[in-house]
């Protein structure tokens, strides 16, 4: 039950910070992906698992596929909580307490001439029901970051938009002025 209420608080916190909205808004920040110059080879060194921690409750995951693509993730949002394509879905130990996450289109970008990574991360849907009350909406996730030389860490700089049911749209020029930064690391696993 700790941990519940300790994961929506950081929930509570998130959203209060990126602001929320019902409406399936589309931000100004999608068109940062793009590069006319950009190669569609992704590079060998991010293929695998990167992980960075957001807080002591809370941390990302990203699994990179040799082609670039993301078909599993951890996500900071409930801190943490494994998506992967078709969804996820979980009940806690009490019988009143469940989430359903529905994964969204996510894609990697890497620009060779500045060595430059660009990733969108989407969760289409999700809903949490806590004994509090139930909590709905959808997120999208921007991380933008050079990949070390020695391909051992990736600095990011995180932008989330997060609508919530019920609540304001989020402010892009609020969030775009306050990215956050995180530290990807490459984690070695056989």
């Amino acid at each position: 039950m700790n941990k519940i209420l300790a994961l929506l608080n950081c929930l509570f916190i998130l959203f209060a910070l990126a602001g929320c909205d019902k409406q399936n808004q589309r931000t100004s920040n999608q068109s940062q992906l793009t590069d006319q110059n950009q190669e569609k080879v992704f590079p060998e060194v991010m293929v695998g698992v990167w992980e960075a921690e957001v807080s002591r409750y809370s941390k990302w995951g990203i699994k990179f596929e040799p082609d670039g693509s993301i078909l599993k993730i951890i996500h900071s949002l409930a801190g943490p909580v494994k998506l992967e394509e078709g969804g996820t879905h979980a009940n806690s130990e009490t019988e009143d307490a469940y989430y359903v996450f529905v994964m969204g289109p996510c894609e990697a970008n890497y620009m060779s001439s500045t060595g430059i990574l660009k990733v969108k991360i989407v969760v289409d849907h999700f809903m949490m029901k806590l004994p509090q009350g139930e909590l709905e909406g959808r997120i999208e996730d921007y991380f933008e970051g050079p990949i070390s030389e020695d391909g051992t860490t990736w600095k990011v700089n995180w932008l989330n938009y997060g609508w919530l049911e019920g609540s304001d749209p989020p402010d892009p020029n609020i969030i775009e002025a306050n990215p956050i930064p995180l530290v990807f690391t490459k984690l070695d696993i056989k």
